[in-house]
């Protein structure tokens, strides 16, 4: 009876939890959506390349030295006459050309304040949490079920 009593109270818990992440999902999304209200054109300036390694295992017990590439943008935009710079934190694997134009959503109060992604409505925020609830909560009732016959 402990058992059971301990997975619904994990149950309760995950949900709880899930319940919690999923409000905060959802809160930033709307703190997003109304700070990037106004849009403008970047163009690509430059790319950074950076370069990082590691081991990687072959399988057969060998390993190899991989190198990994990234080229992070660096993106020119005018706002209200002034031009601004904004280096991308969301790398590519490709190098692409100057000149290269793109949609970047900003704050209107403040136009440093820039983002290359429209503010998307999330769609799985909490899920995690639900799923392993549900799991807990079918093996507590059949534990008490089990349990009390």
């Amino acid at each position: 009876m402990g058992l059971a009593i301990g997975l619904l109270l994990g149950a309760i818990l995950l949900f709880w939890l899930g319940t919690r992440q999923r409000k905060k999902v959802y809160a930033e999304y709307e703190d997003d959506s109304q700070k990037y209200t106004a849009t403008t054109t970047m163009t690509l300036i430059k790319q950074t390349k950076s370069e990082t390694q590691r081991w990687e295992d072959k399988g057969d017990g060998n390993q190899e030295l991989v190198t990994d590439i990234c080229y992070l943008p660096t993106y020119e935009y005018t706002v209200n006459g002034e031009v601004y710079h904004y280096t991308s934190r969301h790398g590519s694997d490709t190098v692409q050309k100057p000149g290269m134009q793109r949609t970047g959503y900003y704050e209107p109060s403040n136009p440093k304040n820039i983002t290359e992604y429209q503010p998307q409505k999330p769609v799985l925020g909490g899920v995690l949490f639900f799923i392993p609830g549900v799991v807990l909560l079918i093996f507590g009732v059949v534990v008490l079920r089990n349990s009390l016959w």
